[in-house]
């Protein structure tokens, strides 16, 4: 059970949370939904708290056990780097050199112990679904043929340099199509298009809110930076009037937060403010 997501019935009501399941775990009281009530049924994350104790959660963790997920490293000790997973606890990548703030590719497992770790060793599983579906990627490792990408947490994935439309971040998720099944099980991918006003919004996101062009701009400068025609561009700038303005730069979001630009990588742009597209 531990490292899963499970739907676990209140057996008891306590002053410090609630007791879960026949198994009786621990739910603390700052994850008890407001409105429950004995016999009510809570849907729970459950893994080990520092001192081995089975216990719940109603945080959404980034992963679940077996899971394959691009996590931040928030601490390092002399056993390893701890993995931020979204819950309370972190999670340690033993015998790791990496540094604060890096990321990393992991699989979620649980040791001798039952206790979750992060492990570098990834096991993909073959695919072996439908061709040309939609499916969530996450690239992760940056290669001379382009991104390769964990997709939907258990699959391997390769998005090529020359048919990428937008730059790539590290560690964002994107839809992708499945373009070939591979012998061994991987997958050729390519970006799920989006229509014309969806397409501008996301370049002009992941290029920190501003675009050097506007509608008398060259056709081809706007089809290196956003891949499609002036005509498209003109009727996508049209469309989003409420949230995309032109000065004397260029294009640039109307609302746009500081949130966002810490969301974004801003090495994608260039220092002329042009983006570097990969």
């Amino acid at each position: 059970m531990v490292g899963r997501k499970v739907s676990l019935k209140i057996q008891k009501i306590l002053p410090f949370g609630v007791i879960l399941g026949e198994e009786e775990i621990l739910l603390p009281s700052r994850y008890v939904p407001s409105d429950c009530k004995l016999g009510d049924e809570v849907l729970v994350f459950i893994y080990t708290d520092s001192e081995d104790r089975i216990i719940a959660t109603t945080l959404e963790p980034y992963g679940v056990l077996e899971d394959i997920v691009y996590l931040e490293v928030v601490g390092v000790c002399k056993f390893g780097a701890f993995l931020d997973l979204g819950i309370a606890k972190d999670i340690l990548l033993p015998q790791s050199s990496l540094k604060v703030g890096q990321k990393v590719a992991v699989q979620l497992v649980l040791d001798k112990q039952n206790r979750l770790l992060a492990s570098p060793n990834l096991k993909f599983q073959h695919y072996k679904g439908s061709p040309y579906v939609k499916l969530s990627a996450i690239p992760y490792r940056k290669t001379p043929l382009g991104f390769e990408c964990i997709v939907e947490r258990k699959y391997r994935g390769m998005l090529f340099s020359n048919e990428i439309f937008m730059p790539i971040v590290l560690g964002e998720s994107y839809e992708v199509q499945i373009k070939k099944v591979r012998k061994d099980g991987k997958l050729d991918l390519k970006l799920a298009k989006l229509d014309e006003k969806e397409q501008l919004l996301e370049v002009l996101k992941r290029c920190g809110g501003r675009l050097p062009l506007n509608t008398d701009s060259d056709p081809l400068e706007i089809m290196k930076l956003c891949q499609m025609s002036k005509k498209a561009f003109k009727r996508a700038v049209s469309h989003l009037a409420q949230q995309v303005r032109q000065d004397e730069k260029g294009l640039f979001l109307e609302v746009w937060s500081q949130d966002d630009d810490r969301n974004h990588n801003r090495s994608d742009i260039s220092n002329d403010g042009i983006p570097n597209f990969k």
